[in-house]
Protein backbone atom coordinates (compact mmCIF):
# COMPACT_ATOMS: atom_id res chain seq x y z
CA UNK A 1 0.00 0.00 0.00
CA UNK A 2 1.57 3.52 -0.95
CA UNK A 3 0.13 5.85 1.59
CA UNK A 4 -0.27 8.86 -0.54
CA UNK A 5 -1.70 6.51 -3.33
CA UNK A 6 -3.88 3.58 -3.52
CA UNK A 7 -5.19 0.25 -1.87
CA UNK A 8 -7.90 -1.77 -2.81
CA UNK A 9 -10.25 -4.31 -1.09
CA UNK A 10 -12.43 -6.11 -3.19
CA UNK A 11 -12.42 -4.27 -6.02
CA UNK A 12 -13.01 -1.33 -4.22
CA UNK A 13 -10.23 1.40 -4.60
CA UNK A 14 -9.20 3.83 -2.01
CA UNK A 15 -7.32 7.35 -2.42
CA UNK A 16 -5.05 8.33 -0.18
CA UNK A 17 -4.53 12.01 0.76
CA UNK A 18 -3.10 13.74 3.37
CA UNK A 19 -5.41 15.46 5.75
CA UNK A 20 -2.91 18.42 5.42
CA UNK A 21 -3.88 18.84 1.92
CA UNK A 22 -7.53 19.62 2.39
CA UNK A 23 -9.26 22.50 2.90
CA UNK A 24 -12.96 22.36 4.67
CA UNK A 25 -14.13 24.88 7.15
CA UNK A 26 -16.38 21.43 8.30
CA UNK A 27 -12.73 19.63 9.20
CA UNK A 28 -11.20 22.52 11.06
CA UNK A 29 -14.42 22.68 12.88
CA UNK A 30 -13.41 19.24 14.11
CA UNK A 31 -9.64 19.15 14.85
CA UNK A 32 -8.77 22.79 14.46
CA UNK A 33 -6.29 24.68 12.40
CA UNK A 34 -3.21 24.04 10.81
CA UNK A 35 -0.87 25.20 13.41
CA UNK A 36 3.03 24.54 11.79
CA UNK A 37 3.89 21.92 14.30
CA UNK A 38 6.93 19.86 13.66
CA UNK A 39 8.64 17.44 16.01
CA UNK A 40 11.80 16.13 15.26
CA UNK A 41 12.28 11.83 15.54
CA UNK A 42 15.40 10.06 15.02
CA UNK A 43 15.04 7.56 12.47
CA UNK A 44 14.35 4.58 13.99
CA UNK A 45 10.93 6.29 15.03
CA UNK A 46 10.25 8.06 11.74
CA UNK A 47 10.71 4.08 10.04
CA UNK A 48 8.80 3.34 12.65
CA UNK A 49 6.07 5.75 11.96
CA UNK A 50 6.22 4.69 8.19
CA UNK A 51 5.24 1.29 8.90
CA UNK A 52 2.65 2.06 11.60
CA UNK A 53 0.85 4.19 9.25
CA UNK A 54 0.49 1.49 6.20
CA UNK A 55 -0.98 -0.62 9.18
CA UNK A 56 -3.22 2.19 10.26
CA UNK A 57 -4.49 2.61 7.12
CA UNK A 58 -4.90 -1.00 6.23
CA UNK A 59 -6.59 -1.84 9.29
CA UNK A 60 -8.79 1.24 9.42
CA UNK A 61 -10.39 1.35 6.03
CA UNK A 62 -10.16 -2.20 5.00
CA UNK A 63 -10.12 -4.77 7.70
CA UNK A 64 -13.03 -2.97 8.93
CA UNK A 65 -14.77 -1.71 6.00
CA UNK A 66 -17.72 0.26 7.89
CA UNK A 67 -15.59 1.49 10.85
CA UNK A 68 -16.54 0.60 14.69
CA UNK A 69 -19.20 -0.62 15.85
CA UNK A 70 -19.62 1.89 18.20
CA UNK A 71 -18.97 5.30 16.73
CA UNK A 72 -21.86 6.97 15.86
CA UNK A 73 -20.49 8.12 12.59
CA UNK A 74 -19.75 5.05 11.63
CA UNK A 75 -23.27 3.54 12.52
CA UNK A 76 -24.37 6.78 10.17
CA UNK A 77 -22.58 5.91 7.40
CA UNK A 78 -23.18 1.98 7.02
CA UNK A 79 -26.94 2.18 8.01
CA UNK A 80 -25.98 0.41 10.77
CA UNK A 81 -23.76 -2.10 9.55
CA UNK A 82 -21.00 -1.44 11.37
CA UNK A 83 -23.49 -2.10 14.62
CA UNK A 84 -23.89 -5.48 13.36
CA UNK A 85 -20.21 -6.14 11.54
CA UNK A 86 -19.28 -5.87 15.47
CA UNK A 87 -21.57 -8.73 16.69
CA UNK A 88 -21.28 -10.78 14.42
CA UNK A 89 -17.52 -10.77 14.66
CA UNK A 90 -17.91 -11.40 18.22
CA UNK A 91 -20.30 -13.97 17.53
CA UNK A 92 -17.28 -15.61 15.26
CA UNK A 93 -14.84 -15.08 17.46
CA UNK A 94 -16.49 -16.42 20.75
CA UNK A 95 -17.05 -19.74 18.83
CA UNK A 96 -13.13 -20.16 17.55
CA UNK A 97 -10.38 -22.24 19.54
CA UNK A 98 -7.71 -20.97 18.07
CA UNK A 99 -5.63 -17.76 17.62
CA UNK A 100 -6.06 -18.08 13.35
CA UNK A 101 -9.94 -18.58 13.79
CA UNK A 102 -10.03 -16.12 15.81
CA UNK A 103 -8.25 -13.01 13.48
CA UNK A 104 -10.37 -14.77 10.76
CA UNK A 105 -13.52 -14.85 12.47
CA UNK A 106 -12.88 -10.72 12.80
CA UNK A 107 -11.82 -10.43 9.03
CA UNK A 108 -14.58 -12.44 8.06
CA UNK A 109 -17.02 -9.73 10.02
CA UNK A 110 -15.34 -7.08 9.22
CA UNK A 111 -16.13 -5.49 12.68
CA UNK A 112 -15.68 -4.39 15.96
CA UNK A 113 -14.82 -1.78 18.78
CA UNK A 114 -11.71 -0.66 19.63
CA UNK A 115 -10.78 -3.94 21.19
CA UNK A 116 -11.00 -5.46 17.92
CA UNK A 117 -8.82 -2.46 15.80
CA UNK A 118 -6.38 -3.21 18.92
CA UNK A 119 -6.13 -6.48 18.06
CA UNK A 120 -5.83 -7.12 14.35
CA UNK A 121 -3.13 -3.71 14.38
CA UNK A 122 -1.31 -5.83 16.45
CA UNK A 123 -1.36 -8.63 14.55
CA UNK A 124 -0.58 -6.68 11.57
CA UNK A 125 2.76 -5.73 13.19
CA UNK A 126 3.72 -9.17 14.12
CA UNK A 127 4.03 -9.91 10.36
CA UNK A 128 6.65 -7.29 9.83
CA UNK A 129 9.87 -6.90 11.04
CA UNK A 130 10.17 -4.60 14.50
CA UNK A 131 12.96 -1.99 15.94
CA UNK A 132 10.65 -1.48 18.86
CA UNK A 133 8.53 -3.14 20.94
CA UNK A 134 4.85 -3.36 20.37
CA UNK A 135 2.10 -2.95 22.69
CA UNK A 136 -1.32 -3.74 22.88
CA UNK A 137 -2.60 -1.43 26.18
CA UNK A 138 -6.15 -0.20 27.51
CA UNK A 139 -6.45 3.13 29.09
CA UNK A 140 -6.34 2.77 32.93
CA UNK A 141 -8.95 5.57 33.30
CA UNK A 142 -11.35 4.65 30.73
CA UNK A 143 -12.44 1.22 28.64
CA UNK A 144 -10.52 1.94 25.31
CA UNK A 145 -8.01 -0.24 23.73
CA UNK A 146 -5.18 1.20 21.17
CA UNK A 147 -1.40 -0.16 20.47
CA UNK A 148 2.02 1.56 20.73
CA UNK A 149 5.22 1.02 18.92
CA UNK A 150 8.11 1.72 21.55
CA UNK A 151 8.29 1.32 25.48
CA UNK A 152 7.51 4.72 26.21
CA UNK A 153 9.25 4.12 30.04
CA UNK A 154 12.51 3.76 28.17
CA UNK A 155 14.23 7.11 28.47
CA UNK A 156 15.70 6.85 24.85
CA UNK A 157 12.28 6.72 23.33
CA UNK A 158 9.64 8.36 25.63
CA UNK A 159 7.14 10.27 24.35
CA UNK A 160 8.55 9.79 21.00
CA UNK A 161 7.29 6.20 21.00
CA UNK A 162 4.26 5.80 18.27
CA UNK A 163 0.62 5.24 18.83
CA UNK A 164 -1.67 3.69 16.45
CA UNK A 165 -5.41 3.91 17.14
CA UNK A 166 -7.48 2.67 14.26
CA UNK A 167 -10.44 3.24 16.41
CA UNK A 168 -10.94 7.05 15.69
CA UNK A 169 -12.72 8.63 13.04
CA UNK A 170 -10.32 10.37 11.71
CA UNK A 171 -7.04 8.39 11.71
CA UNK A 172 -3.27 9.53 12.46
CA UNK A 173 -0.30 8.36 13.85
CA UNK A 174 1.31 10.42 16.68
CA UNK A 175 3.65 10.37 19.83
CA UNK A 176 2.96 8.91 23.01
CA UNK A 177 3.22 12.75 23.98
CA UNK A 178 0.95 13.89 22.05
CA UNK A 179 -2.38 11.91 23.44
CA UNK A 180 -4.61 13.93 24.87
CA UNK A 181 -5.39 11.48 27.23
CA UNK A 182 -2.39 12.01 30.30
CA UNK A 183 -2.97 8.62 32.11
CA UNK A 184 -0.36 5.87 31.88
CA UNK A 185 -1.60 3.11 29.56
CA UNK A 186 -1.94 -0.81 30.89
CA UNK A 187 0.15 -2.83 28.57
CA UNK A 188 -2.45 -5.94 28.13
CA UNK A 189 0.39 -7.95 24.82
CA UNK A 190 3.75 -7.43 24.06
CA UNK A 191 5.36 -8.10 20.85
CA UNK A 192 9.31 -7.76 21.07
CA UNK A 193 11.29 -6.51 18.36
CA UNK A 194 11.99 -8.96 15.50
CA UNK A 195 11.08 -10.47 12.28
CA UNK A 196 7.81 -11.52 10.68
CA UNK A 197 6.62 -14.71 12.23
CA UNK A 198 6.44 -17.84 10.45
CA UNK A 199 3.38 -17.94 8.38
CA UNK A 200 1.53 -20.79 8.46
CA UNK A 201 -1.01 -21.93 6.08
CA UNK A 202 -3.80 -21.65 8.48
CA UNK A 203 -2.11 -18.37 9.77
CA UNK A 204 -1.76 -16.80 6.68
CA UNK A 205 -5.67 -17.69 5.43
CA UNK A 206 -7.00 -16.05 8.27
CA UNK A 207 -5.11 -12.58 7.62
CA UNK A 208 -5.87 -12.83 4.20
CA UNK A 209 -9.60 -13.53 4.60
CA UNK A 210 -11.73 -10.60 3.31
CA UNK A 211 -14.87 -9.16 4.67
CA UNK A 212 -18.05 -9.92 4.17
CA UNK A 213 -19.69 -7.86 1.50
CA UNK A 214 -22.06 -5.56 2.15
CA UNK A 215 -25.30 -7.19 0.61
CA UNK A 216 -24.83 -10.23 2.99
CA UNK A 217 -24.24 -7.41 5.67
CA UNK A 218 -27.58 -5.70 4.89
CA UNK A 219 -29.40 -8.66 5.74
CA UNK A 220 -27.33 -9.13 9.07
CA UNK A 221 -28.66 -5.89 9.69
CA UNK A 222 -32.38 -6.11 8.73
CA UNK A 223 -32.51 -10.11 10.45
CA UNK A 224 -30.98 -7.91 14.07
CA UNK A 225 -33.03 -4.44 13.81
CA UNK A 226 -36.45 -5.65 11.95
CA UNK A 227 -35.16 -2.53 10.32
CA UNK A 228 -33.34 -2.29 6.35
CA UNK A 229 -29.94 -0.76 6.81
CA UNK A 230 -30.73 2.79 6.18
CA UNK A 231 -30.99 6.00 7.45
CA UNK A 232 -34.15 4.48 10.04
CA UNK A 233 -31.71 1.95 11.22
CA UNK A 234 -29.20 4.15 12.29
CA UNK A 235 -30.82 6.28 13.97
CA UNK A 236 -32.50 3.49 15.68
CA UNK A 237 -29.58 2.16 16.98
CA UNK A 238 -27.43 5.18 18.07
CA UNK A 239 -30.66 6.54 20.15
CA UNK A 240 -30.72 3.06 21.81
CA UNK A 241 -27.07 2.72 22.37
CA UNK A 242 -26.67 6.42 23.89
CA UNK A 243 -29.51 4.93 26.23
CA UNK A 244 -27.29 2.51 27.83
CA UNK A 245 -23.87 4.62 27.35
CA UNK A 246 -22.56 2.46 25.07
CA UNK A 247 -22.08 4.37 21.67
CA UNK A 248 -19.24 7.37 21.65
CA UNK A 249 -18.65 10.24 18.82
CA UNK A 250 -14.86 10.61 19.15
CA UNK A 251 -13.14 12.03 15.81
CA UNK A 252 -9.67 11.71 17.41
CA UNK A 253 -7.23 10.76 20.17
CA UNK A 254 -4.59 13.33 19.56
CA UNK A 255 -4.17 17.34 20.43
CA UNK A 256 -3.16 18.30 16.60
CA UNK A 257 -4.07 16.28 13.83
CA UNK A 258 -1.67 18.44 11.65
CA UNK A 259 1.53 17.73 13.12
CA UNK A 260 4.43 16.74 11.51
CA UNK A 261 7.46 14.53 11.95
CA UNK A 262 11.07 15.17 10.77
CA UNK A 263 13.63 12.76 10.84
CA UNK A 264 17.81 13.63 10.97
CA UNK A 265 18.08 13.19 7.14
CA UNK A 266 14.95 15.43 6.52
CA UNK A 267 12.32 13.18 5.52
CA UNK A 268 8.86 14.71 6.52
CA UNK A 269 5.40 13.19 6.74
CA UNK A 270 1.94 14.07 9.03
CA UNK A 271 1.27 10.54 8.84
CA UNK A 272 -2.49 11.63 8.63
CA UNK A 273 -3.55 10.01 5.21
CA UNK A 274 -7.46 9.52 4.97
CA UNK A 275 -9.50 8.00 1.87
CA UNK A 276 -10.68 11.01 -0.03
CA UNK A 277 -14.31 9.40 -0.42
CA UNK A 278 -14.76 8.11 3.06
CA UNK A 279 -13.75 11.95 4.51
CA UNK A 280 -16.64 12.73 2.47
CA UNK A 281 -19.00 10.52 3.24
CA UNK A 282 -17.69 11.02 7.45
CA UNK A 283 -18.12 14.78 7.49
CA UNK A 284 -21.55 14.24 5.32
CA UNK A 285 -22.70 11.98 8.22
CA UNK A 286 -21.63 14.47 11.01
CA UNK A 287 -24.16 17.34 9.27
CA UNK A 288 -26.61 14.57 8.69
CA UNK A 289 -26.83 13.74 12.37
CA UNK A 290 -27.09 16.78 13.83
CA UNK A 291 -30.76 17.33 12.01
CA UNK A 292 -31.52 14.20 12.48
CA UNK A 293 -30.66 12.92 16.30
CA UNK A 294 -31.07 14.88 19.45
CA UNK A 295 -28.26 16.85 20.88
CA UNK A 296 -25.52 14.10 22.56
CA UNK A 297 -25.65 14.53 26.64
CA UNK A 298 -22.56 15.48 28.07
CA UNK A 299 -21.39 12.05 30.08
Amino acid sequence: MNTHGSSSRSGIVNEYVPLSHINDSRLDALIGRRNGEAIKVSTRIFETMQAAHDILLKTGHETFPDGPGNQEAAIWMSGGRSWTRMKMSRDLVGSASSEEEELKGVKQAGGGSCGEHRRMVGAEFQNITRHLPVFQVKESNEDHNYVIAGDWRDRTVGDKAVVVDAWQGLKKIYTYGERTNPTEPIRLITTPPGGPRPMTEELADALSTPPFDDAKMNRFTKMRLRVAAGPEAAQKLIQGLRSNESVWDQVTGTRNMYTTYKDPDGNKSAFNSVPSVYLNRYLQARDEMQYALPPREDR
